[in-house]
């Protein structure tokens, strides 16, 4: 779909596995002084899509393309983005290492989990944290809503929630978009045992 908005060919490539799961690809084209672009979230299966992402990144480089961009829709490994205890890794930081590692140029991301990410890759790798609440703003501001409440998931996206009331108030004049929060309680990674909802959202859309 982006190729065709762009109006250029998709890149032919083959994603496949060996008979023991390891991850094989081939890229069926010229790529040599290209400018290229991989386009590969890193959503579950993480540690698949990852390794899949790596490699085509070291292949592209063994190809002599000339310059390589990863656009990340999603970055696997965000939510370990510092160390919360002692001896645990800094996840988010370890890919960052690994995509450079492999010979990346440039990296676009959507929404990282947090902005501190961007600085985990070396200057010699610019990061581009797209906003997609643009596309939401658009969204929702075409459509008749009754009381409208922004409710971030959690306190990391308040900040987000934020922008995006000022993005619909800014665009279509509505001042009176509301703006609540989920506050989780965690006794462990990965498991809420509880969700407390700060602000008012009755009769709200």
């Amino acid at each position: 779909e982006i190729a065709k908005i762009l109006g250029i060919n998709l890149g032919r490539a083959t994603v496949g596995r060996f008979a023991d799961g390891e991850v094989n690809c081939m890229i069926h084209e010229n790529v040599r002084g290209k400018d290229v672009y991989v386009i590969q979230p890193t959503c579950p299966p993480v540690n698949d899509n990852l390794m899949e992402l790596l490699l085509m990144v070291s292949t592209l480089n063994r190809a002599s393309a000339r310059r390589i961009t990863v656009v990340i829709p999603y970055y696997g490994y965000a939510r370990q983005d510092r160390k919360m205890q002692a001896r645990v890794p800094i996840s988010a930081a370890d890919v960052a290492r690994l995509l450079e590692s492999m010979g990346i140029d440039r990296v676009i991301a959507v929404d990282l989990h947090c902005g501190q990410i961007q600085g985990f890759f070396g200057p010699r790798v610019p990061v581009d944290n797209l906003d997609g609440g643009i596309v939401g703003i658009d969204h929702f501001g075409g459509k008749d809503l009754h009381n409208p409440v922004i409710v971030s998931p959690d306190a990391g996206g308040v900040y987000r929630a934020k922008k995006f009331k000022e993005g619909l108030a800014h665009k279509f004049d509505w001042n009176d978009v509301g703006l609540a929060m989920i506050i989780k309680q965690r006794a462990r990674a990965g498991t809420v045992d509880q969700m407390d909802l700060v602000g008012d959202v009755k009769d709200c859309d």
